[in-house]
C-alpha cells in the first residue's frame, strides 16, 4: 500500500512540475522576442535601441542566459508525454493523430490566419488611406498568402525575407511538431532497438548543426533529437524525478556558468558562442526541471491551473502583440538614455503578458467554445500549452 501510494506521489509531483514549467517558458519566450525586436519604426523613422551601450549588455544577457530554451524543453515534454502510459498499437497511433488535429493542426492554421489578416489588412484599398505604407509595400497574391503557413516569405511585407519560419513565428514549434508526430511510428521502432544511441546520434547532429548555417533542417533536427530524447525516457519508463534529480547540482552550477561564458564569447567568436550556446540549451533542460521540481518540494511555489492552461495562448498570441505595443510605448515615453529604453523594453514585455492573460480570462469567461477552438484544448485547461500533451 506505501508503495502504491509512493507511485502516485510521484507521478502526481511529476506532472505538477511539468505544469509549473509552461507558464514560465511561455513569458521566457515571450521576454526574448521583445527585446529582440529591432529597428522599429517609430513616427517615420527607425527607432534603433542598439545605439544605447545598456541595452545591448541586457538583450545579449537575455539571450545568452533564456535564448533557445524553451523550445528544446516543450519537444522533450511532448515526446515524453506523447508515449506515456499507453500500449503503442496502430488504433493508439490513429487516436494521437485524431488527437493533434484538434490540439495542433487547427490551432496552427487559426493563429497563422490571424496574423496574415493582421498584416494583410494595410493593403486592402479600403484602409489604405488611414493605415500608413511603407515604401515597397507587399501583395496579396495566392504564393504570398500560402507561404504564411509554412516558410513565410515576406511578401505581404514587400521585403524578400529568408525565413524558417511560418508568419506567426512561434509556431515553427507547431509545425515541427506535427511532423515529428506522423513520424511516430518510425521513430517508436528505431528507439525500441537503437535506445539512447539513436537519442545520442541526434544529439550529435543537432550538436554540429550549430556551427552552420542549416536552415529549416537545424529546426527539424532540434524537434527530432528533444523529442526523441523524451520518448526514449518514457518508453524506457524512466523517472524524470530520478533520473534528472542527480544532476540537480551540477546543472546549478553549470548553467549560469555557460549562460556567462555565452555573454562573454557572443561578439568574438561564433564558434564559441554556438559551443556555449548547445551546452547550456542542454543543461538548461536539467535545470529548468529540477528547479521547478525542487520549489514544489519545499512548498515555494504552487501550479496555478489558471497560468497553466493560459501558457499556449500566450506562446502563440504574443508576436501578434509585444512589436506593436513596443512601438506605441517608445511614442509615449520617448526614451532617449539606455536606462529609459530597457524600462520601455520591459514595460512592453509585461504588459503584454498582462493584456494577453486578460484577454485569457474573457474569452474563459464568455467565450469559452471560441478559447477552446483557440488553444486546442478542450476540457483539460490545466494541462493545455506549448507542450500540448497526450
Amino acid at each position: 500500500m506505501e508503495e502504491t501510494s509512493h507511485i502516485v506521489d510521484r507521478k502526481r509531483m511529476r506532472s505538477q512540475t511539468l505544469d509549473l514549467l509552461r507558464f514560465p517558458l511561455a513569458v521566457v519566450v515571450l521576454l526574448i522576442h521583445t527585446f529582440g525586436v529591432e529597428g522599429l519604426g517609430v513616427n517615420g523613422r527607425a527607432f534603433e535601441p542598439e545605439q544605447y551601450p545598456l541595452f545591448v549588455v541586457v538583450r545579449d544577457a537575455i539571450e545568452a542566459f533564456l535564448g533557445g530554451q524553451s523550445v528544446p524543453v516543450y519537444f522533450f515534454i511532448s515526446g515524453y508525454v506523447f508515449f506515456l502510459g499507453v500500449e503503442w498499437t496502430r488504433a493508439t497511433y490513429a487516436r494521437k493523430l485524431k488527437n493533434r488535429l484538434h490540439t495542433l493542426l487547427i490551432p496552427y492554421v487559426l493563429w497563422n490566419t490571424i496574423a496574415l489578416m493582421l498584416l494583410a489588412v494595410r493593403l486592402l484599398p479600403c484602409f489604405r488611406s488611414y493605415l500608413s505604407q511603407p515604401e515597397g509595400a507587399g501583395e496579396l497574391t495566392l504564393a504570398n498568402v500560402l507561404s504564411c503557413y509554412w516558410v513565410y516569405n515576406g511578401g505581404l511585407n514587400g521585403v524578400e525575407m529568408d525565413t524558417t519560419v511560418p508568419i506567426d513565428f512561434p509556431l515553427w514549434f507547431v509545425r515541427d511538431l506535427m511532423v515529428v508526430v506522423l513520424c511516430t511510428p518510425l521513430l517508436y521502432r528505431v528507439l525500441r532497438i537503437a535506445g539512447r544511441y539513436a537519442v545520442w546520434l541526434l544529439g550529435l547532429l543537432w550538436f554540429g548543426l550549430g556551427y552552420v548555417d542549416a536552415g529549416h533542417f537545424y529546426l527539424f533536427v532540434t524537434a527530432f533529437f528533444f523529442f526523441s530524447w523524451g520518448a526514449y525516457m518514457s518508453i524506457g519508463r524512466r523517472d524524470m524525478l530520478s533520473e534528472f534529480g542527480r544532476r540537480f547540482k551540477v546543472s546549478v552550477v553549470l548553467y549560469p556558468l555557460l549562460g556567462l561564458g555565452c555573454m562573454l564569447v557572443a561578439h568574438r567568436s561564433p564558434e564559441a558562442y554556438a559551443t556555449f550556446k548547445n551546452l547550456n540549451i542542454v543543461v538548461g533542460l536539467f535545470f529548468a526541471y529540477d528547479v521547478a521540481a525542487w520549489l514544489l518540494r519545499r512548498g515555494w511555489c504552487r501550479v496555478s491551473p489558471f497560468l497553466a492552461s493560459s501558457s499556449f495562448f500566450i506562446y502563440v498570441s504574443h508576436t501578434l502583440v509585444c512589436s506593436r505595443l513596443t512601438k506605441v510605448l517608445l511614442v509615449v515615453f520617448q526614451p532617449s538614455s539606455g536606462v529609459g529604453t530597457v524600462a520601455v523594453y520591459a514595460l512592453s514585455a509585461a504588459a503584454t503578458v498582462g493584456l494577453l492573460l486578460a484577454c485569457f480570462y474573457v474569452l474563459r469567461r464568455y467565450a469559452p467554445a471560441v478559447l477552446r477552438v483557440l488553444v486546442g484544448r478542450g476540457s483539460r485547461p490545466a494541462v493545455s500549452g506549448p507542450a500540448l500533451p497526450a
